[in-house]
């Protein structure tokens, strides 16, 4: 019987060892999501991945490097490639990445004691723009961060009239490059504009953000040729 075909668009990058348990791991992931899956032993993020039109994940095993190790490559893939989601897998209660949360593309947490079946189910659910996080961990961090909103007519005054233009062309399916090009700005502005965007309306991707640009589409329009 023939595998199934891949799943177009969509790859994984799975950062451990090459041990037995790995490999025996990303065969699975493959068969059951039908999505490339690449194992590789280092914790660096190469610029090619990003290229191509990919949306591509990085699945960490949270033993697999030092907790600085592990924040030195977010911040790789926070620079390179912002809008792709990041995992942790293989970690123990209390372990040091609960706390990477907090960063903009982590959107799943898998505990050693979570199957794999159920770490390929919250796999796809973060293909699609869900959070699988442990619900304690959200809850501590909402209890930290939630406070009463001020009081806003519109949100007129969240976005800037620069990420507003990035945002319609976010929209529009258009890449970073070509957004820079359409700008006339660098790479560099359009990812820290990125990051600041999708801080402000509370999204983690580029899919949720387009989500919530068509939700607020006539403001948006309205707002940026006033």
């Amino acid at each position: 019987m023939d595998s199934p075909a891949m799943i177009p668009g969509r790859r994984i990058i799975l950062f451990g060892q090459h041990s037995l348990q790995n490999s025996i791991l990303i065969g699975y992931i493959h068969q059951r999501t039908r999505i490339d899956c690449q194992l590789v032993n280092t914790m660096e993020w190469k610029s090619d991945w990003s290229s191509g039109g990919d949306m591509v994940m990085a699945l960490i095993d949270a033993d697999s490097a030092r907790p600085d190790r592990l924040q030195d490559l977010l911040e790789q893939i926070l620079d390179h490639h912002g809008e792709a989601p990041v995992a942790f897998f293989n970690a123990s209660r209390n372990h040091p990445v609960e706390r990477l949360i907090v960063w903009p593309m982590v959107n799943g947490l898998f505990y050693r004691e979570t199957s794999q079946q159920q770490l390929c189910k919250g796999i796809q659910g973060i293909f699609e723009g869900e959070y699988w996080l442990p619900r304690h961990l959200m809850g501590q961090y909402l209890a930290r961060h939630r406070q009463r909103p001020r009081r806003l007519t519109a949100f007129a005054g969240l976005l800037t009239r620069r990420e507003k233009q990035i945002l319609q062309l976010t929209a529009t399916g258009a890449t970073n490059t070509e957004i820079a090009e359409a700008l006339n700005v660098s790479m560099h502005t359009v990812k820290t504009h990125i990051y600041n965007l999708f801080k402000k309306i509370g999204v983690s991707n580029r899919i949720q953000a387009v989500n919530w640009a068509q939700e607020n589409m006539d403001e948006l329009l309205h707002e940026t040729a006033e």
